[in-house]
């Protein structure tokens, strides 16, 4: 593997990190219902989970397109979506499952309905993003070899 790639897969597996620790403390912050401060500026009348999931999804949007664009940029040949999701292997979503689960109890147990259906649909788009971010690391691996 050339240095070029070898900095690739550590930047992509450094942002997948970032991916995870967003989930981690998303989860978190709705078990132990705490408070949440906004990154993006929020005018709209908002729950504080619905605040919380808006800002998880920028977060995790903003990595998923760092890792798209990285994987184009660092591999010589250019893998259709569907190759890069299945380059990925299944140990590496055991995490994003584990974290699924708990967003789905926590969406279970959400007072509100609609702060249910967000939750879920939130939880559901975090394992597709982890399925494209660590595609996109086994991807440029892949194409060193």
């Amino acid at each position: 593997m050339n240095s070029n790639k070898k900095v690739s897969v550590i930047f992509l597996s450094i942002v997948n990190l970032l991916t995870l620790a967003a989930g981690v403390v998303t989860e978190l912050t709705m078990v132990l219902d705490a408070d949440v401060t906004s990154i993006v500026p929020i005018k709209a009348h908002m729950t504080v989970n619905q605040i919380l999931l808006l800002n998880f999804t920028v977060i995790i949007t903003v990595t998923m397109l760092i890792s798209i664009v990285t994987t184009y940029l660092s591999t010589d040949v250019p893998y259709s979506p569907r190759e890069i999701i299945t380059n990925c292997a299944g140990v590496f979503m055991i995490l994003p499952v584990v974290i699924f689960a708990v967003a789905v109890y926590n969406g279970v147990t959400a007072e509100l309905s609609q702060d249910r259906v967000w939750i879920i649909l939130n939880a559901v788009y975090f394992v597709l993003v982890n399925l494209i971010n660590f595609g996109c690391v086994l991807t440029v691996k892949y194409d060193s070899e």
